[in-house]
């Protein structure tokens, strides 16, 4: 049983759109999921209008295709906190992940999830790969299909102590 989690970063187009997906908060807009996550808080003034407004047309756009919109008030934390013994989340990508573990799914591909450095994701980054490692720990396959992701990546690229490129 495989899920694509999908953002908005680079190599998002090229998920499949014949497999299950889903979609990262505003990637509605770009293109079909079957299901939305979106744990941001667009009211605490971090978010400008744009983004703002945009989450309000991804909402709209989930409830008139009948998508599922999971965000703070629907997501089951109760039960993934209990289940994982962690609230360790520092994205909305975490939430997918650990739902899609807790949904029993042995594959997850990951597209336009990369966590580059430089940006707001970089501080994120860390929480991902907690959820991979989650992931990976139980047996299921985690792949990363991005081209310029950092996930499970050093920051050089190499591999500590050999120097050889990572794969």
């Amino acid at each position: 049983m495989k899920v694509n989690i999908i953002g908005r970063g680079t190599g998002w187009e090229d998920a499949p759109r014949n497999e299950l997906s889903w979609g990262i908060t505003l990637i509605n807009l770009k293109r079909d999921v079957d299901l939305v996550i979106d744990m941001n808080v667009y009211e605490d003034g971090r978010w400008g209008e744009i983004e703002r407004l945009g989450a309000i047309q991804s909402r709209e756009k989930a409830k008139l295709n009948n998508v599922p919109y999971i965000d703070l008030k629907t997501y089951p934390i109760d039960t993934i906190i209990k289940i994982f013994k962690t609230d360790y989340f520092s994205n909305t990508v975490d939430y997918a992940l650990a739902l899609a573990i807790y949904k029993g799914f042995t594959e997850i591909g990951l597209y336009g999830i990369n966590m580059l450095s430089g940006s707001e994701y970089a501080y994120q980054k860390a929480g991902v790969e907690f959820w991979i490692g989650q992931a990976m720990g139980r047996g299921i396959k985690v792949i990363n299909h991005s081209p310029i992701s950092t996930i499970l990546k050093t920051r050089d690229g190499l591999l500590y102590g050999y120097g050889t490129k990572q794969h």
